[in-house]
């Protein structure tokens, strides 16, 4: 049987839907063929590489050939995948950063030097110049294995078969790890591409050539690499660095190299240069201290550009030279600019452009110390706590730096993973009391041990399951590993003198798994007791993420202190949708009125007990779903670090009546495009604003220069909404300027434009504390901008001539001089601006 039709995806066959066409083939037994009539490439399904190879893009006349075993089952099947969620496949194809050719008047006029390159994730980052140099072990250094009784064709065989095992491990480790999607997306790829048939059969052949395991990887490597970097598809051609990446992973492993060993470590905020980088070496990077990539090679489909734009990472390509070892560089993603050793002047200009966007963001400007202050609240005051969820202490400092109000789901397997041993009593006290001292006063809660069949631990005898995600995880295997449970509960115990505590077990779904743990958390308080120690209550709650505990959950809230939803689990069992699987899962499936009709059952349920409740799961950190989630009455919301600031901005113009009755018209609707749509007119802005807003003033502020004071304008513009584009709109202003000055004297100046990059009509002002120079024979320390929309008709010059009639009165002039407030200045400036 075959099926043909046109490639639907603009990014064409690339990594992604490549692993999802390998992914979806494996669920049959039949032999699943894909051709290109275009290139004439065929490629079996099961192979990332092969169909990666097959150089497809676009509209090229596909078929599947679909032979033996389950033959129209599969047919039937991959028909309804390839016209359905494979359409979503093309992630990688979403364009990257918006880029300008237009370098900064300040950068041109500073003498510094500066590069130029292509951005590929937008940003902007000073810091240290790092070169990265660490070169990948080679495979003579892989030492030789020993068995006299064995053929060697068989050790290396053998050798290369426990290495495989060992890296995909890993990989599957840091996938269920993974914080951020796009993270998640790239390590599938690279485990898809450990398992490639025909990068395995290669590795084969070359091992019967005589090869060592080392040899025949890097051998197979160069093989499979030679299509991918000859197509013509650049995105294709990325993927060959993928493949190095995890050959290196298994050479590394081959050669017995301890995986920490080649890890670069940054001392300091720092920039760093490499011709090009790995996906996993960027991983492995800490990324508190990286500021700024610059790569000489890879563009902006590469997954290291992709992964360092989900990270917040400005990231050029660009040729920077090796004299440079040392400086201070300028990362500009925005522009594809590389700036080594800039001025004040122009770090002003970028630290302005920085925290512009850093507010669009919701992120705090790094030098506005720790914190966002306490207490996120609606517009209308209700008060709701985000919290952060981190998997090892060293992430504590990153999420109360972002504004966390504690530390909502400490996953402590981390502790527990990639060793011979669990980690002792001692060593967990340590861990756990770091946190606790680290958040000072700031509530912690302890998820204790979620491993299982699904995570495994070498140290764990636990057999292999069919369908590991429904088999021995969390608290289901704790009765057959007492002695490991007791220890981690007395270092809890032990920890809590540090700070206020509260343990977590997970997935429960009946009341004696939390009963159980109860009495040996008991048990061990008494034995802490006898030994002179007399660690506090600490609270015992419990994950609510199966839909069991869900639908019990007044019986389970009657004995828990508290509960917390974990709805990244709890929507995978509740839809019977592997999460990890593209072809089943559904993003909508969060907003689903079933999910929510559950979500409002809880909720009721923990309110009926009395009993806390809060969302720990994926659903929390995102801005869109909040009017729902408070609408449900979840006020506490534990988050990754990199997504508590966004949260707490977009948590702050919500209405709570508002998201009371949005949330009851979802939870009647029947499908998830329904609440969709009740989402989007909800968020949708109204009428056009005024041209004076509060928002838009900017008083005593320090600018050195003129460039500087526009830049703050803009981006304060940006900030409220009132640009698309502002960078379009800087460039129109300047383009005006250079027209003709716009100092009107006596220290004020009206810079104004009409662009397409104006959303809605506006003008913003800003009081500088010190005057600037506006032009040669002028300078300006009350500044008006004014931008007009081109179907504004003439809007702004008819503001801008009332304007300067206004400032031609001296009394006038020194009252907006002189104005102790924002609204004193706006009470003057009403009478003749207000549209």
């Amino acid at each position: 049987m075959e099926y043909a039709f046109d490639f639907p995806l603009a990014g064409g066959l690339h990594a992604w839907p490549a692993a999802a066409l390998r992914e979806r083939s494996a669920a049959h037994s039949a032999r699943l063929e894909f051709l290109n009539e275009r290139t004439g490439r065929t490629a079996p399904l099961d192979s990332v590489l092969g169909l990666l190879a097959t150089d497809t893009r676009k509209g090229d006349p596909c078929r599947i050939r679909v032979e033996t075993g389950d033959e129209a089952e599969a047919h039937r099947d991959l028909v309804a995948f390839l016209q359905g969620p494979f359409l979503s496949c093309d992630r990688s194809a979403v364009p990257g950063a918006r880029t300008s050719s237009v370098v900064p008047r300040l950068v041109e006029r500073s003498g510094g030097r500066w590069w130029a390159g292509v951005g590929v994730s937008e940003g902007v980052g000073t810091g240290q110049l790092v070169r990265l140099a660490v070169a990948a072990p080679r495979p003579s250094q892989a030492p030789q294995v020993q068995a006299p009784v064995e053929a060697p064709v068989e050790v290396e065989r053998k050798a290369l078969r426990l290495a495989l095992e060992t890296v995909g491990a890993r990989l599957k480790e840091e996938i269920r790890q993974a914080a951020h999607p796009a993270q998640r997306s790239v390590l599938d790829v690279h485990l898809a591409l450990l398992g490639d048939p025909a990068w395995r059969d290669g590795i084969e052949a070359a091992l019967l050539e005589g090869r060592t395991a080392a040899d025949a990887v890097e051998a197979a490597t160069r093989w499979a690499e030679g299509p991918l970097v000859r197509s013509e598809h650049a995105a294709i051609r990325e993927r060959a660095l993928d493949l190095q990446d995890v050959a290196d992973r298994l050479i590394r492993e081959l050669c017995g190299e301890d995986p920490e060993a080649s890890r670069l470590r940054l001392t300091a905020p720092s920039v760093l240069v490499a011709d090009r980088l790995a996906p996993s070496r960027l991983l492995a990077l800490d990324l508190e201290l990286l500021r700024g990539l610059v790569l000489a090679e890879g563009g902006g489909t590469s997954h290291t550009a992709i992964l360092a734009r989900s990270f917040g990472i400005p990231c050029v390509t660009a040729q920077v030279p090796e004299t440079l070892e040392g400086r201070r560089l300028l990362v500009d993603g925005l522009r594809g600019l590389v700036i080594a050793e800039p001025t004040p002047e122009v770090e002003a200009y970028y630290r302005v452009e920085a925290e512009g966007q850093r507010q669009r963001m919701g992120c705090p400007a790094p030098w506005a110390g720790a914190g966002v202050g306490a207490g996120a609240r609606t517009r209308d005051g209700h008060e709701v706590r985000v919290l952060g969820n981190i998997s090892t202490a060293e992430e504590t400092s990153r999420a109360l730096g972002a504004g966390a109000d504690g530390i909502g789901l400490f996953r402590t397997e981390m502790l527990f993973l990639h060793r011979s041993a669990p980690p002792g009593e001692d060593e967990q006290v340590q861990a756990y009391g770091r946190v606790l001292r680290e958040a000072a006063g700031r509530p912690v809660t302890l998820r204790l041990l979620d491993v299982g069949g699904d995570k495994p631990l070498a140290y764990l005898p636990l057999l292999p399951e069919a369908n590991p995600f429904l088999g021995r995880r969390g608290v289901r295997w704790y009765a057959d590993q007492v002695d490991l449970v007791r220890t981690q509960l007395r270092a809890a115990l032990r920890a809590s003198a540090h700070g206020p505590l509260r343990l977590m077990i997970p997935m429960v779904a009946e009341v004696e798994e939390l009963r159980w743990v109860r009495a040996l958390m008991e048990e061990v308080r008494a034995s802490l007791a006898a030994e002179g120690l007399n660690p506090p209550d600490v609270p015992l709650g419990i994950m609510v993420e199966v839909p069991a505990a869900a639908l019990n959950l007044e019986a389970l809230g009657r004995e828990a202190d508290f509960l917390s939803v974990g709805t990244n689990d709890l929507v995978q069992y509740l839809f019977a949708a592997d999460r990890g699987d593209v072809g089943v899962t559904k993003a909508s499936h969060e907003w689903h009125p079933a999910t929510l009709r559950l979500l409002a059952h809880i909720a009721q349920g923990a309110r009926a007990v009395g009993k806390p409740v809060s969302i720990c799961g994926e659903m929390a950190s995102r801005p869109k779903l909040l009017p729902l989630l408070l609408g449900l009455g979840f006020d506490d919301l534990s988050v990754a670090p990199s997504a508590v600031a966004a949260v707490r901005t977009a948590l702050a113009p919500l209405d709570l009546e508002a998201c009371l009755d949005l949330t009851r018209r979802a939870l009647r609707a029947a499908t998830a495009a329904e609440v969709e749509g009740l989402l989007d007119e909800a968020l949708r802005p109204g009428v056009a604003p005024p041209l004076l807003d509060p928002d838009l003033v900017v008083l005593e502020a320090a600018c050195g220069t003129k460039e500087e004071a526009i830049k703050l304008l803009v981006e304060r513009l940006a900030s409220a909404g009132r640009t698309r584009d502002p960078l379009d709109l800087e460039e129109a202003i300047w383009a005006r300027e250079a027209a003709y000055a716009t100092g009107l004297g006596h220290g004020f100046a009206v810079p104004h434009c009409k662009s397409p990059a104006v959303a809605a009509n506006a003008i913003a002002i800003l009081r500088l504390a010190a005057p600037v120079a506006w032009s040669d024979e002028a300078e300006a320390r009350l500044v008006f901008l004014l931008v007009s929309r081109p179907d504004g008709e003439e809007e702004h010059l008819r503001v801008f001539a009332r304007l300067a009639r206004r400032l031609m009165d001296a009394g006038f002039r020194e009252g907006l001089l002189e104005a102790p407030d924002t609204e004193a200045l706006l009470d003057l400036l009403r009478p003749d601006l207000s549209a």
